[in-house]
């Protein structure tokens, strides 16, 4: 990681969304490039390092990011104290959970803040003007960003319970058999939606799977 480029980022704002999610946003004091999909790995001064999926689209104005704060790690500490004008700083960006060769149609699965990647991807979709139909499907106990992304995508569904997830997961299967899925969330979720999606006939080269890393 040592090679990875550095960009200080200053706090400007944070806000709640529903499910105990919490959203951070930052100022770049630098250029910097990113795909939309891709993670940065944030570092706070007393608190460490973790990387973190960047909620924003390229064309954003504001670096975001999303996380639960409720472990009290020494991390999460940190970051919930931040205040306007405090410096971090992001190595980055790192991974490949990108658009780059998934056709024109995608579907996003996501479980609890697994969503905030799609966030990105929805929103580049929609300032790019790039005409990718998107299905967008999220489990979870409350639904961050749902206002935005509900907007954002073609289709977008919401699911407390699980029974009621599989039941639109096959429906997306068998209507988007050549669609490209997109799958975010606890390890557990990618691995049972993964294999669930195998068994409704989509292929594993169709499948991209983004494990939680800092959330």
């Amino acid at each position: 990681m040592g090679l990875l480029s550095s960009t200080p980022l200053e706090f400007a704002d944070r806000w709640e969304e529903d499910g105990g999610v919490a959203v951070f946003a930052f100022t770049a004091t630098k250029p910097f490039r990113h795909i939309a999909g891709q993670h940065g790995i944030f570092t706070i001064k007393g608190g460490g390092t973790r990387p973190f999926s960047l909620a924003s689209a390229p064309g954003d104005e504001q670096v975001v990011i999303a996380t639960k704060l409720d472990s009290g790690s020494k991390y999460k500490k940190a970051l919930a104290a931040l205040r306007p004008g405090d410096r971090i700083t992001m190595r980055g960006p790192i991974m490949k959970f990108i658009l780059d060769g998934a056709g024109d149609e995608v579907v996003f699965l996501a479980q609890g803040v697994g969503i905030t990647p799609f966030r990105s991807l929805l929103r580049h979709i929609d300032t790019a003007g790039l005409g990718v139909r998107s299905t967008l499907l999220h489990l979870g106990d409350g639904h961050a960003f749902k206002a935005e992304t509900e907007q954002l995508a073609s289709d977008a569904r919401y699911h407390r319970d699980r029974e009621d997830f599989a039941v639109d997961l096959k429906q997306v299967a068998t209507n988007a058999p050549n669609a490209t899925y997109y799958i975010s969330g606890m390890p557990k979720f990618i691995a049972e939606t993964s294999a669930a999606l195998k068994d409704l006939g989509i292929s594993r080269k169709q499948i991209r799977k983004d494990n939680f890393r800092g959330y």
